[in-house]
C-alpha cells in the first residue's frame, strides 16, 4: 500500500515534493531542521510549527526549533519547552497524534505565561535509522478547524524524508570533523609555538624599556600596550583550547551560545559581542551546559525587553573549578531592585542555586548599564 494513499489532490502532492526538496537542499543540520519546520507549516497551512529534538536519554528535549513566533514573543515566554504535557506524550508514545482542540486533551498542560493560545494540533515523530530523533509539531490550521487525515499522511511522508536529510547531514558533519582534525591540531601548535611566543617576547621587551622612559604619558601608553598584548595572549590561548578540545557529536556549547547571540540581534537591532575563555566545549558537562544556555537566553531576553541598550557583551569563562557567564549592557540599569518584569532574574538565581552557585546583578557607577554575573562550580566533564 502506498504511504500516500488517500491523497488525491495533485497540488498538495506537488507541495509535498517541493517541501521534500527544500528539506534536502542544505547539508548543515541547523538549517535542515529549520527547513523541515518551515516546509511542514506550508504543507498543511499551519500558523505555528516546531521541531523538538530528543536529548541523549530520549526522555526530554535538547533543542527546539520553532516557526511562527518572533524573537520578542519567544523572549516573553521564557525558557523553551523541555518535553512536558502533549510534547511529553509524543516522546513516550512516538506515533502521529491529531487533536481538534489541544487544550481538551487530559495531558495538555505546562503552557507558560505569555504563550499564545493554540487550538488544533498535529504531532508526528521523525525517525533516523529506526530511532526517534525528535517530533514535529503543527498547531492552528489556518483554513480549517482541525488538521485532516490527509494532512497527517503528508506530514508523515515529509517526516520520513526529513529523517534521511538529518542522517545525511550528520554523516557529512562527521566527515568534516575527521578532515579538519589534522588542520586544527596544526593551527593550535602554530599559535602556541610561534604567535604566543612572539607576543610574549614583545611584551617583555616593552616592560624592560619602561625603566628608560622618563615621559609619564609615554610610559602609560607603553603599559597599556603591554596590557593589550596580555589580553591578546589570553584570547589566543582560549582559541587553542577550542582547537585542541575533542569535538563531541552535535553542536558544541560555543556554537549554541553564538546562535543565541545571533537570535538576540533581531530584537536588539545589533549583534552583541562575545568572549570565550577556557575549555567551553570540553570543560562543561551537559547538565551544566543546558543551564548555561538557559541563563544566556534569559539574560539576553531581559536586555531585549527592558534595557534599551546600545551595546551588549556576553562572556563565558571556564576554569578548572568554576564556570562564569557574564552579560553586560549599557542600558537603563537595574536600579536598587530587579528590572520591571524581573521574573527572569529570579529564574537565573534559581538556576545558579540548584548548582550551588551564585547570581550577582549590578548597575554601573552612574546608574546606567547592568552586569549579570552567573557563577557555578564545576568538576571534570563526564
Amino acid at each position: 500500500m502506498s504511504p500516500l494513499r488517500g491523497v488525491d489532490d495533485p497540488d498538495r502532492l506537488r507541495t509535498l515534493i517541493a517541501a521534500i526538496q527544500a528539506v534536502g537542499s542544505d547539508l548543515d543540520l541547523p538549517v535542515v531542521l529549520r527547513h523541515i519546520v518551515e516546509s511542514a507549516v506550508v504543507l498543511v497551512d499551519a500558523r505555528y510549527g516546531a521541531l523538538g529534538v530528543l536529548d541523549s536519554a530520549g526522555v526530554g528535549l535538547s533543542e527546539f526549533v520553532n516557526v511562527g513566533m518572533d524573537f520578542g514573543e519567544i523572549a516573553s515566554i521564557g525558557h523553551l519547552p523541555e518535553g512536558h504535557g502533549i510534547l511529553g506524550l509524543l516522546i513516550v508514545e512516538p506515533e502521529p497524534l491529531r487533536l481538534a482542540v489541544l487544550g481538551d486533551h487530559p495531558d495538555s498542560f505546562g503552557f507558560p505565561e505569555h504563550h499564545p493560545p493554540m487550538g488544533s494540533f498535529l504531532g508526528v515523530p521523525i525517525r533516523v535509522r529506526g530511532q526517534v530523533f525528535g517530533n514535529l509539531y503543527l498547531t492552528d490550521k489556518n483554513d480549517a478547524v482541525e488538521f485532516s487525515e490527509e494532512d497527517e499522511i503528508l506530514v508523515v511522508a515529509l517526516a520520513a524524508a526529513a529523517g534521511v536529510a538529518i542522517e545525511k547531514s550528520r554523516l557529512l558533519d562527521r566527515v568534516r570533523e575527521l578532515s579538519l582534525m589534522a588542520d586544527r591540531e596544526r593551527i593550535a601548535a602554530d599559535l602556541h609555538d610561534t604567535v604566543i611566543q612572539r607576543l610574549f617576547a614583545t611584551g617583555l621587551g616593552l616592560q624592560g624599556a619602561l625603566g628608560a622612559i622618563d615621559d609619564a604619558g609615554a610610559g602609560e601608553r607603553v603599559r597599556e600596550a603591554v596590557d593589550a598584548l596580555d589580553a591578546t595572549i589570553h584570547q589566543i590561548r582560549s582559541t587553542i583550547f577550542a582547537l585542541q578540545a575533542p569535538r563531541a557529536a552535535g553542536r558544541g556549547l560555543r556554537d549554541e551560545i553564538l546562535t543565541l547571540v545571533t537570535e538576540a540581534a533581531d530584537g536588539l537591532g545589533f549583534e552583541p559581542g562575545v568572549r570565550f575563555d577556557g575549555l567551553i566545549d570540553h570543560g562543561v558537562d551537559r547538565p551544566t551546559g543546558v543551564q548555561l544556555l538557559a541563563v544566556v537566553r534569559e539574560a539576553l531576553s531581559n536586555v531585549v525587553r527592558h534595557a534599551g541598550a546600545s551595546t551588549v557583551m556576553v562572556s563565558v569563562e571556564v576554569t578548572a573549578y568554576e564556570l562564569v557567564a557574564t552579560v553586560v549592557d549599557d542600558g537603563v540599569g537595574a536600579g536598587a531592585g530587579e528590572r520591571p518584569g524581573g521574573n527572569g532574574i529570579a529564574s537565573l538565581r534559581h538556576r545558579a542555586e540548584v548548582l550551588d552557585g551564585t547570581l550577582v546583578l549590578a548597575s554601573g557607577a552612574n546608574g546606567r548599564g547592568t552586569t549579570v554575573r552567573w557563577r557555578v562550580p564545576i568538576g571534570p566533564a563526564s
